[in-house]
């Protein structure tokens, strides 16, 4: 899996580079393939630095994260609001929203180092500083933290589904 890149990574490495970056800017990639590719790279460059960038053209982009972060990579490129694109894939969608990808990893117990109540702030006001609206889930929802309070008639009994007979 990944032959070619695992070659160019190689003279990356005989050139004394520590970091790169693996991108899937168009958004083509699914977690099998990036856990396959990431456990490759890391298990022949042990201390290479490696960075994700994930798009979210297909929506697997926090799938894609979350299978790179369980290969051990811990850097990850991600966009406020899940805003920009690729030039190299016209209609594709932004990188993975950094409040999405900071929430998941923090809901999943992974330090971050990001406040994301100050990050959230931020990204709410992107929608009324750009012309359009973002991607992000977490700026529409909230985080999982988020509490409801009950709708006025919660004694009203839930309504009972039956199966179509065929």
């Amino acid at each position: 899996m990944g032959g070619r890149v695992l070659e160019i990574i190689a003279q990356f490495v005989a050139l004394g580079i520590t970091h790169v970056t693996l991108c899937d800017t168009t958004g083509m990639a699914n977690p099998t393939q990036v856990k396959l590719l990431f456990d490759a790279v890391l298990a022949r460059w042990p201390k290479l630095v490696v960075t994700a960038h994930f798009h979210d053209t297909r929506g697997l982009g926090l799938a894609n994260a979350l299978a790179a972060l369980q290969s051990g990579v811990t850097h990850f490129d991600a966009s406020l609001g899940g805003l920009d694109g690729c030039p190299f894939a016209p209609g594709a969608s932004g990188n993975v929203c950094t409040e999405d990808l900071v929430h998941m990893f923090q809901a999943m117990g992974h330090e971050t180092g990001v406040n994301l109540d100050r990050l959230l702030l931020v990204a709410r006001q992107m929608p009324n500083t750009i012309v359009y609206g973002v991607p992000g889930q977490l700026i529409k929802s909230g985080p999982a933290s988020r509490r409801y309070s009950l709708p006025h008639r919660t004694s009203a009994a839930l309504p009972v589904f039956q199966p179509i007979d065929a």
